[in-house]
Order: C-alpha cells, then structure tokens, then sequence
C-alpha cells in the first residue's frame, strides 16, 4: 500500500463531499457542525429568495472545490516547506513538517487542534468574522 498516494486519494473525495453544497444553498442550515459560523437570519433569508438552477450549483460547487483545493495545496506547501508560514519573530525559519505513518497511538492530533487553533489565529489577526 502506499500510504502517500491513498492519503492523497481520500483528499480528493474530502473535497469532492465537502465541495456539494448545493442543498445547503437551496435550504440554508440553521446550524452549522462548528457553531461560530452559523449564518446569521439575514443570511438564510437572502439565501432562500434566491433561485438556484443546477447550472448555477454547478458552479458554485467547482468554485467551492477549486477553493478547497488551493487551501488544501497550500497547506501542504507549507509541510512541504516550500512555503514559509507568518513568523513570530523575524529570526524564525521555517523547514516544513513530516508526515510519517503512524507506528503507535499519540496523544496530540491535528484534526483535534484544528478548531481551538482558530482561536488563536483570530487573536493574531483580528478579525471579526
């Protein structure tokens, strides 16, 4: 099995599943799995007067794609190290990660990093959204 290439084909189903928006688009949720980006009232309202046609969701979901892809790419530039992440402090460097496959359970995962990171990267960049 090579590990690298089924990781990188399970990628691309991820995106092709989380780019279908197309019924989120025609019947808004009124929640959303991480509740900070629950649309607000306004924003399912202005959803739901428009009419989406499946040439339109079409589009919308190559465009969602296309931008889940780049997201995912430019992540792995910057495991890859060919890319450089905005450093603390200017004498910083930045070599990239490594994937390894897994010999043993560990304590500290990505994916459960991922959401309380968010914190943190919106205290560093003040946003409002």
């Amino acid at each position: 099995m090579d590990s690298r290439q089924l990781f990188l084909r399970e990628i691309h189903n991820i995106i092709k599943e989380y780019s279908e928006i197309g019924e989120q688009l025609k019947q808004p949720p009124k929640e959303l799995p991480w509740e900070k980006f629950n649309l607000t009232k306004d924003e399912i309202n202005s959803l739901e007067t428009l009419e989406f046609t499946d040439e339109s969701i079409s589009a919308i979901e190559k465009i969602v794609r296309d931008n889940i892809m780049g997201a995912f790419h430019s992540a792995f530039c910057l495991l890859d190290g060919v890319s450089d992440p905005v450093l603390e402090n200017d004498d910083d460097m930045w070599f990239g990660l490594k994937l390894v496959e897994k010999q043993e359970e560990e304590e500290d995962f990505l994916h459960d990093e991922l959401y309380s990171s968010y914190w943190d990267w919106r205290g560093l960049n003040n946003k409002n959204k």
